[in-house]
């Protein structure tokens, strides 16, 4: 119930005061808020008599106001509900509210006032309450009364003195006084010490219950819990304290009853006294005794009833109490369970939040998901697409579909087609509409090619020279004029621009990120209005709730003001409670409307700053829109649609409107995670709970409330929602405040109060900062507008007469070269305006100089005296030309009905136009897809029709057949043999036949292709589609010129010319033989024009694509093109003599016009030319003379003297201008349509190459394909030949070695094998087995015989000895059963057939019984060393001889030099030898290359090859036997580095620039070594690669220089001093040591005799290293440091236990360890500052320990760790090692700029200045580490000892380091090196500057000159195209510094050729030889695997396989074996006995 008042009271009435449930009874206890809400019904008038104060009179006076309203409503209250009410007492307050609340709903039911209720009420009630309120009025002014005449009486009291007493009564009157004191004063003790222990006892229960509540578990519902051990403290501690207080309660009883006793006492004597006092004054009178008595029984009623209500008031004191602490006890258990259930709910909220938030991510997941799959498949249709049209076009896919493609791709349309668009429905399908999108895509692209002629409309070399035609000016101003014209006037706003310096702001963020709370803390220490959303809708429905009205001061009549009268902000309340009453939420419009009213009532100079809005981007659009005027969106439209590409624009108006600033100057947003806002909430609503159940005492509980802010109470049900919203909201939010100007600012919101609203503070004086410089710069750039507004305003300007002549004489010039008519027409349109313009010119205009140059040709002969009276005037500058910048165009008002024809009349020729054009290039590039897909139609369908079956293998079979059953005792026959023969020439020759007969029908099928007439068809259709183009380019131009000539035309005030004539049409070509009327014909057409082959001429480039053979079958072909180039050539020139026609027409047309205007006005002209000439006589004669003249010639001169016609000046001065402005329409028409007619011919002149270059590339095409089935034909046929050839080959092998055919002979088309799966006939059966028992034959003995002759010889032999062991084995082994293979005879005499068809290359010869290797006698290869040779041949029939001699590398060899021999010397490719390579050997050969490669590339030795092969060997890897040596090994070592070597030069010759790199070292195992390199740069890529080394005997220039040309020519066969090379060379790199510093320079010299640009860099690095040792080498205090940071290093690093102990002294100082390290290492530099580093930061803990090293070690370490510890106490060793720091960090940067190879020698250039800067800055003020320690005495804690000033060591230092590094670069330009900074993107602006880059390309084009002239370098276009190409990178690429060359050549090397030459020579530039450096690394490993001397050769060869080659991975051997098989080729003539070949590994086989 309490809820329901409360929103009542808060809601609808809106009391002053936010009442709670929890302030109920507080707030309503003064009776204030009763009377306003009695105040807001009407019902209590004296409402401003009430007191908001809490002091009883206040709260008196109130509810004694209150009384009579209360009863009138019938509502129960007295004094008991009153003093309730003020005591607080708990639902006294809510009780009367309730019955107010019912009565006041009852009275506005009623709509009752409170007078009429008065009258209402019953008279017994209203006397009642009458009573009551005069009672109780009554009472109170009884009491006031009362203590008046109370103080009065004491004011009047005289003091009768009595009659002394004895001194016993006085005694005991003092001992009675004095007890009555004490008894007073221990009653207020007693008092005060009650309520210290009631307040104790309610402090300790309150206490308890906090304890209790707070002790409570989250998740417990049990009301009862154990006792811990703290209760039971607790309880025993409350017994005690309720043992105190029983013993003071019966301390207090005691006293009482003492208390009472006395109190009795003193009653008797006061009794006693009294009836003494009665005694003496018995003699008064009876009636003063019973007045007596009777006040005495009134005083003892008073008592008791005092007494009595005592006793009741304590009574209820105690209910009370008892009640209070039940009620305690039930808020304390339902407390609990609340916190609780708030636990609980926080859980499950946190639950609903991860839920949400996992939907979400996987919602993203699925969306993300769905994005790359249809990417994916978008990528798979496109890697689809172009594997179709690879296999249409053989791999040669045009550029424009791949273009196509690729933008469909990237706009994200499909490829493939979805659905035909050929019929489409009156409602397209969805895929319909995709292609119609995908159609108008490639349209509009195709389009945009054609205006722009890029693409494929690029110029042709041909037209390169010529530049296109820019904009018409001219006709964009028209057609702009007209379209203003057209449209409504649009009233632009006056109203001055004020500048106001607000800062205008709003803080976003989520839910609790802090937003209020940080901008209440900004608006006390800021005058801002913080302006919060919902404040201003309540704001505005309380307007509308208070009747919110205008002021009284507006005009409108008393009658009509009704609603209006409301203000805007009431009117907005209104409807927005409307919207909220319906549950409606508010409209974004609304609320936005809201906002902005709230605005518009700030002061314009107050900062404003909005809470939490917008919350969405259409609140941020609305607010922008109505704040600014403008829509971002709309404005950002209307520039893209004035951007679209139109015919014509208006230079003047094309400029782009920039976006308006945006409504805030900044944007906060506060940013805090999801928990964070959720845990904030909780913590709010926790604190609100325990707020609520802990508040008790009610001054606690007034400050409670005091702080207390009001929480949202439907906050916990919105916050998910609210976060979600935000979530969703924010990214369009932040990207809509971060494009245009990025205002918004991110805040960490995780963070403290405090440092929050610091931070929003400092954001904000920020932004006050910057607006109010901002304002002031736009003051002061108004005023210096004004100022200079002022400044540039002319003198009045005179009437502009003299110009008149000079216009006239350019419109003659320009008439002059325009006439394109024949003669005749010319001296009539040229001669008679001629004259009377001079005429004009010449009286009207006296003093003019330049009236005389137009028509002085005609009129010398009659006004000679006028030519001579002129005086010479200077020569003004040329008149502006129309459409130039300086053109005034002529702007004269038009008719209104012009514009309304002629801008839809415009845009019907635009539209019109575009259509065309699209629909024309939608159709070529339909067709080439067309042409594509038939010619691979025809391709695949000829070679299936090649491929069709034949009946060869029918013969073939049924030969085989017959052959195979020839009886076996016939095979031998010659007769038999030769029938055979017979039959297989037969076979042959029917084979043959068949082979021509399908040849034959071959070319007749070509033929039928070649005859169809598509070829002659699609020519056709492509030249319509182009004469089509024309056609639109000539409407166009016809169409542009009736628009103009109207135009103009009603500018002159004339009526445009009703042009009765067609339009020129351009015929087309009839592809159809059907026979057309010409009335029938829309277009005309024309026959195709054919050649005769025998009168046709072919042209070069005809034959060019012609070449080869004659066939005769494509003349036809030839001649038809020839005709069909001639008839585009002619239909060219037939339309741009139309249009040449038209302009001379046009031209023609005005000359007449002019002709017939200026006849009739020539009388018109003499009379004011003689009256303003009458001023002297030599003005006078020249017009007389003339009016002679004309006398003479015309009918009626005497009427003219008689009768002059006189004009006034003005009459005069308005025919000028007329003149002057006819003149200039003229002008300025003939321009524009002259400009029209350039174009256009343009435009026609490209279409006629485009066609030219569409019909050479179809003819291209077709005549490939055709001469492609021809050579397919022939190959086929030589095939079948070659097939049939090698069928007859095998049958007569078969004949004479009389065996029959087992296995199919197979001959299938152009393929013929033997079948091995398929047998004609059964194997023949085994032998038999051979008897056991060996037949006895001639010479030889049998087993059996031997073991009788070895019986016989044991026999003879002596006896008493056993025969060896040996011999006993053998005489067993012999004994034993054999094999049959035993009975063989050892050495063969039989060679077996079969040999044949295993080894090919074995030959048999019969005659001599020898057989021999046919490869080995055939290239020459001897096997040396063996007892028989397979070279002259063998009788040795045995199969190991032949397995030894095939696996030999003798024959290896041989089969090498034959794998090669099929081609000329030297020009075998690698793939003929891999083909004709057996694979075994090839894959062997592979193997020990690739070894050999590994084994160079790792570094190692090459006697490594020979344990690698065995290896090899051991893992099963087939390597062979051969080519296992180490002089195998260095051969292959060899030809891989060749290879490497042909590709280096290669790519020197291709690329125009190269520099050498050349570098020395002295070893042990060689002398001099020179290291040389060469580096290049192609297409903007950098090459550095070794070329090898030499070794040189002396170190002189001349030495060196021979040495470097050496190298090159021995392995790069590069002849530095020829002219090819010599012009090549623009860099040389050398390290340059101090001591051949002279000869380096020597060697630059004899280099710049070769090259005389040649620029010298010596290494960085090494200059570096020698300038720094070279400085330090002098300075003791730097070897001191170097010796403290070694002796640092070695004291901690040779002992663990000083280690640990180091890292001990770090851990209690609280740092992190860090371990002095050595200064020593690889990289010099690197070591020295991070043992710097190291050592300054471990210095406190080094202190430290070596403190307590010298305090607890032995002598010896003690007396270290002093030493040390005195070096470092040192002040100078201390600051130098700071300031050395410094130097070394500069330094370091400056050497890892310079050892990178990606640094160019400009990145080098700007690091060296940039070092030097910082090292002239170090001589004037210390360094940063310097700093810490200048004037210092102590460092870490530790005093340091000494005054040495280290300051002159610090100059010494840097002044010598500066100048050595100032000569880096002293054989070099130093402005060519400056200008080298153009290449290092790095270093470019990052915003564009015109003139950035400008000096420095002309210094180095001068420098470099003859270079890139030699490179075909157009030096003149260098310039323009770097500017072009600045321009294009700065305005396509955002991050220019990330850019790399190759990338930009990648994109425009085709356009801009010339400059990127440029950069490539730069690029080329040696930046240092730190790739020297790292070769002569790999060197030294080599030399120290290799432990003898090597030579040169070997080392390079070494040395380029492994920094040139690929890694093992990527190598490919392929190269390398070919290029040794052909040099092995090459040197196959040695045949002598020492010749390589021999094989070392044959010679064991062979030898048996």
């Amino acid at each position: 119930m309490s809820e329901i008042l409360c929103q009542w009271l808060n809601q609808e009435l809106k009391v002053s005061r936010t009442v709670s449930p929890k302030s109920f009874a507080k707030a309503f206890s003064t009776g204030y808020l009763i009377g306003e809400v009695l105040h807001k019904f009407e019902l209590q008038g004296d409402f401003s008599e009430f007191s908001e104060s809490r002091t009883s009179t206040a709260k008196l006076n109130n509810f004694s106001r209150l009384e009579p309203t209360l009863h009138l409503l019938g509502v129960q209250f007295d004094q008991n509900v009153a003093q309730s009410i003020i005591t607080e007492q708990p639902g006294a307050a809510t009780k009367l509210l309730y019955q107010l609340y019912i009565a006041l709903q009852r009275k506005k039911k009623s709509g009752l006032t409170g007078l009429e209720m008065q009258t209402m009420q019953p008279l017994t009630n209203l006397r009642l309450q009458n009573m009551r309120s005069e009672a109780f009025r009554e009472q109170r002014l009884s009491r006031r009364r009362q203590n008046e005449i109370m103080a009065q009486i004491q004011a009047a009291i005289i003091q009768i003195p009595k009659p002394a007493s004895n001194h016993t009564l006085k005694a005991l009157e003092a001992q009675k006084m004095m007890k009555k004191k004490k008894g007073a004063e221990d009653v207020a003790n007693e008092i005060k010490k009650f309520e210290a222990l009631i307040k104790k006892d309610l402090q300790a229960k309150e206490s308890a219950s906090k304890t209790s509540v707070d002790t409570t578990g989250p998740m417990t519902t049990d009301l009862l819990n154990t006792y811990s051990d703290d209760d039971y403290i607790k309880k025993i501690q409350k017994r005690l304290e309720e043992d105190a207080f029983a013993r003071e309660q019966r301390e207090k009883r005691r006293r009482r009853l003492l208390m009472d006793q006395l109190i009795a006492h003193e009653a008797q004597e006061e009794a006693y006294r009294e009836e003494q006092l009665i005694n003496r004054l018995m003699r008064q009178s009876q009636q003063e005794r019973r007045i007596a008595v009777q006040l005495m029984h009134v005083r003892h009623e008073k008592d008791v009833l005092w007494q009595n209500r005592i006793f009741r008031e304590k009574q209820y004191e105690e209910r009370r109490l008892k009640d209070f602490q039940d009620a305690l006890d039930r808020e304390a258990a339902l407390a609990k369970q609340a916190k609780i259930d708030f636990e609980e709910q926080i859980l499950r909220e946190k639950e609903i939040h991860e839920q949400i938030a996992v939907e979400r991510a996987q919602a993203r997941y699925k969306k993300h998901y769905a994005v790359c799959a249809e990417i994916l498949d978008q990528i798979l249709d496109l890697s689809t697409k172009v594997a179709d049209y690879r296999m249409l076009t053989n791999n040669l896919i045009p550029h424009k579909m791949m273009h196509d493609w690729k933008e469909l791709f990237f706009n994200g349309k499909p490829i493939y087609e979805q659905a035909s668009i050929k019929q489409i429905a009156a409602k397209p399908t969805e895929e319909q509409l995709i292609e119609l999108e995908k159609r108008d895509l490639l349209d509009s692209n195709d389009y945009d090619d054609y205006k722009n002629m890029v693409g494929e409309w690029a110029l042709p070399e041909e037209m390169a020279e010529n530049l296109p035609p820019s904009n018409n000016c001219i006709l964009g101003h028209v057609l702009h004029r007209l379209v203003e014209k057209s449209l409504p006037p649009q009233v632009e706003s006056t109203e001055p621009e004020l500048l106001s310096s607000s800062v205008k702001g709003c803080v976003l963020g989520k839910t609790f990120s802090g937003k209020t709370t940080t901008l209440k803390s900004l608006q006390k220490d800021f005058p801002v209005k913080i302006l919060s959303i919902d404040t201003l809708v309540q704001e505005a429905i309380q307007a509308y709730h208070d009747n919110e009205k205008v002021s009284e001061a507006s005009s409108i009549p008393q009658e009509d003001r009704k609603e209006d009268q409301l203000t805007v902000r009431a009117q907005l309340g209104a409807k927005s409670e409307q919207l909220l009453k319906k549950g409606k939420s508010i409209p974004d419009m609304l609320l936005v409307n809201i906002m902005v009213n709230a605005i518009n009532g700030i002061p314009v100079n107050q900062n404003w700053i909005l809470d939490g809005f917008p919350m969405t981007l259409n609140q941020a659009q609305l607010l922008e829109e109505t704040l600014t005027g403008c829509n971002r969106y709309l404005m950002e439209a209307e520039g893209k649609a004035a951007q679209i590409s139109t015919l014509a624009v208006d230079p003047t108006t094309s400029k782009e409107v920039p976006l308006p600033s945006s409504a805030f100057d900044f944007v906060i947003l506060l940013d805090i995670s999801d928990n964070s806002s959720l845990s904030r909430m909780n913590d709010v609503m926790a604190e609100e709970f325990s707020r609520v159940i802990s508040h008790e005492d009610t001054s606690e509980h007034a400050a409670a409330e005091s702080q207390h802010v009001d929480v949202d109470p439907n906050l916990r049900d919105q916050i998910q929602h609210r976060i979600i919203g935000f979530l969703d909201n924010w990214p369009l939010l932040e990207q809509w405040f971060s494009e245009p100007e990025n205002i918004l600012i991110r805040i960490n919101a995780e963070i403290d109060k405090n440092s929050l609203c610091q931070k929003v503070k400092e954001i904000f004086a920020t932004e006050i900062m910057k607006k109010k410089n901002k304002v002031e710069k736009r003051l002061e750039e108004k005023e210096a507008e004004k100022k200079a507004a002022s400044l540039a305003e002319p003198p009045p300007p005179t009437p502009p007469l003299p110009p008149e002549p000079e216009k006239e004489k350019e419109t003659h010039q320009q008439r002059d070269p325009s006439k394109t008519p024949p003669a005749k027409g010319k001296p009539q349109s040229e001669t008679s305006p001629g004259k009377q313009e001079s005429l004009q010119d010449g009286k009207g205009k006296k003093g003019s100089p330049k009236g005389k140059p137009p028509g002085g040709k005609v009129q010398v002969k009659k006004s000679p005296v006028g030519s001579t009276d002129i005086p010479p005037t200077p020569v003004a500058p040329p008149p502006p030309k129309p459409g130039s910048e300086e053109w005034v165009y002529v702007n004269e008002p038009i008719p209104e009905e012009i514009p309304s024809f002629l801008v839809p009349y415009w845009e019907l020729i635009e539209n019109s136009y575009i259509n065309t054009i699209k629909t024309i290039l939608r159709h070529l590039r339909e067709d080439q897809h067309e042409v594509l897909k038939y010619l691979y139609e025809i391709t695949t369908s000829f070679q299936e029709f090649l491929r069709r079956p034949d009946h060869k293998q029918d013969f073939v079979a049924q030969w085989q057949a017959d052959f195979n059953s020839f009886p076996d005792d016939l095979w031998e026959d010659e007769e038999t043999k030769a029938e055979l023969h017979q039959r297989v020439n037969d076979l042959r020759d029917r084979l043959w036949d068949i082979c021509d007969a399908r040849k034959e029908e071959a070319e007749q099928e070509r033929l039928d292709i070649i005859n169809e007439s598509w070829l002659q068809d699609s020519l056709g259709i492509t030249m319509n589609h182009f004469f089509s183009l024309m056609q639109a380019e000539l409407n166009r131009f016809q169409d542009t010129k009736k628009l103009l000539q109207d135009y103009y035309r009603a500018m002159e005030r004339k009526i445009p010319i009703d042009d009765s004539k067609r339009f020129t049409r351009i015929p087309l070509i009839r592809l159809d033989s059907k026979d057309i009327s010409e009335n029938q014909l829309r277009i005309p057409l024309v026959p195709r024009i054919s050649i005769s082959p025998e009168t046709g001429v072919p042209r070069p480039k005809l034959k060019a694509i012609l070449k080869g053979k004659i066939d005769y079958s494509l003349e036809n072909v030839q001649t038809n093109f020839e005709a069909d180039e001639r008839l585009v050539m002619d239909t060219w020139q037939q339309a741009s003599l139309a249009i040449s026609n038209m302009v001379a027409a046009e031209i023609h047309q005005r000359l007449i016009e002019e002709d017939k205007e200026n006849q009739p006005a020539e009388s018109k002209e003499k009379s004011p030319q003689m009256s303003t000439n009458k001023k002297g006589k030599k003005e006078n004669e020249p017009p007389k003379n003339k009016k002679e003249d004309k006398h003479g010639k015309g009918k009626s001169p005497p009427v003219a003297e008689a009768a002059p016609v006189v004009f006034t000046a003005e009459e005069i001065a308005e025919i000028e201008k007329k003149n002057e402005l006819r003149l200039r329409i003229k002008e300025e028409h003939l321009a524009a349509l002259q400009f029209e007619e350039i174009a256009t011919q343009f435009r026609l002149e490209l279409i006629k190459s485009k066609a030219l270059s569409v019909l050479e590339d179809l003819i291209t095409k077709v005549v490939d394909i055709y001469k492609l089935m021809e050579k397919w034909l022939g190959e086929r046929y030589l095939n079948e030949m070659s097939s049939v050839e090698k069928l007859t080959e095998v049958a007569r092998y078969h004949i004479e070695t009389a065996t029959k055919i087992q296995n199919e002979l197979y001959l299938n088309q152009e393929d013929f094998f033997i079948n091995g799966d398929i047998k004609v006939f059964p194997d023949p059966p085994l032998p038999k087995r051979p008897p056991p028992v060996e037949k006895e034959e001639d010479g030889t003995l049998t087993i059996e015989q031997l073991d009788n002759l070895r019986d016989q010889f044991l026999d003879m032999a002596p006896k008493g000895k056993d025969p060896s062991d040996a011999v006993s084995q053998v005489t067993k082994q012999k004994k034993m059963p054999q094999k049959i293979s035993h009975y063989f005879p050892m050495r063969y005499n039989q060679f077996l057939k079969i040999w044949l068809k295993k080894y090919p290359w074995l030959v048999y010869d019969d005659l001599l019984n020898l057989m021999f290797c046919a490869l080995c006698r055939k290239h020459g290869v001897k096997s040396g060393g063996s007892q028989m040779s397979f070279f002259y041949g063998t009788d040795n029939f045995r199969t190991e001889f032949l397995n030894a001699h095939h696996l030999s590398e003798a024959h290896a060899k041989a089969l090498l030099m034959e794998a090669t021999s099929g081609s000329p010397e030297n020009r075998a490719s690698t793939e003929l030898m891999m083909r004709t390579m057996s694979k075994v050997t090839l894959g062997r050969v592979e193997n020990l290359f690739r070894s050999c490669h590994a084994i160079a590339k790792t570094g190692r030795p090459l006697k490594d090859f020979i344990w690698m092969c065995k290896l090899d060997d051991m893992k099963g890897v087939d390597i062979g036997p051969v080519f296992r040596t180490n002089k195998s090994a260095q051969i292959f070592t060899y030809f891989i580095a060749e290879v490497e070597r042909k590709s280096l030069r290669e790519k020197l010759e291709k690329s125009k620039f190269f520099s050498v790199i050349s570098d020395g070292i002295t070893d042990s195992l060689i002398k001099e070594v020179k290291l040389v390199y060469v580096q290049f740069a192609h297409a903007g890529k950098v090459h550095c690669q070794i070329v090898g080394a030499q070794t040189i005997e002396r170190k002189d220039p001349l030495a060196i220089k021979n040495a470097i040309e050496k190298t090159l020519e021995i392995n790069l066969q590069l002849r530095l001093s020829s002219q090819d090379w010599a012009t090549k060379l623009v860099g040389f790199g050398s390290d340059g040591p101090p001591d051949i510093e002279g000869e380096k320079t020597a060697v630059t010299l004899l280099l710049r005799e070769i090259q005389p640009c040649v620029q010298t860099v010596y290494c960085f690095a090494h200059h570096l290293e020698l300038s720094y040792k070279a400085v330090f080498q002098s300075i003791p205090l730097y070897d001191s440091v170097r010796e403290l940071l070694r002796s640092i290093y070695h004291f901690y690093h040779t002992s663990p236990l000083r280690k640990s102990s180091l890292i001990a002294a770090f851990k209690d100082l609280h740092l992190r360890p860090t371990i002095p390290s050595r200064i020593e290492g690889r990289r010099w530099l690197h070591g020295l500052q991070t043992a710097l580093q190291n050592f300054l930061k471990g210095y406190p803990a080094i202190i430290h320990q070596l403190h307590s090293e010298g305090e607890e070690r032995s002598d010896t370490s003690q007396q270290e760790a002093k030493d040390l510890l005195e070096l470092l106490l040192q002040d100078s060793i201390v600051k130098f090692a700071h300031f050395l720091v410094d130097v070394v960090n500069v330094l370091s940067i400056l050497s890892r700029v310079s050892q990178s190879r990606n640094s160019s020698i400009a990145d080098i250039s700007a690091t060296m200045e940039s070092t030097l800067k910082m090292l002239q800055m170090y001589q004037t003020r210390p360094g940063p580490k310097e700093c810490k320690v200048d004037a210092v005495t102590h460092f870490h804690g530790s005093r340091l000892r000494g005054t040495e000033n280290i300051s002159a060591v610090r100059n010494v230092v840097l002044t010598h380091l500066i100048k050595r590094l100032q000569g880096c670069f002293r054989d070099a330009s130093q402005d060519v090196v400056r200008a080298t900074m153009i290449v290092s993107f790095k270093l470019w602006p990052t915003r564009i500057n015109q003139e950035f880059g400008e000096k420095e390309v002309s210094i180095l084009t001068s420098h470099y000159e003859p270079v890139l002239e030699a490179a075909s370098v157009k030096i003149d276009e260098v310039d323009t195209e770097w500017s072009m190409l600045k321009l294009e990178i700065y305005a396509r690429f955002q991050n220019i510094q990330k850019l790399t060359w190759d990338f930009v050549n990648s994109i425009y090397l085709h356009k801009y050729p010339n400059i990127l030459r440029l950069v490539d020579l730069v690029l080329t530039l040696p930046a240092s030889s730190a790739e020297a450096e790292r070769g002569f690394s790999q060197m030294k490993r080599i030399t120290s695997h290799t432990h003898a001397k090597v030579t040169s050769e070997s080392i390079t060869d070494t040395l380029i396989i492994q920094l040139n080659s690929p890694d093992i991975n990527n190598f490919d051997p392929r190269k390398a074996i070919h290029l040794w098989n052909t040099r092995m080729l090459s040197s196959a003539g040695d045949t002598g006995p020492n010749s390589d070949c021999s094989s070392d590994s044959e010679s064991p086989c062979e030898s048996d």
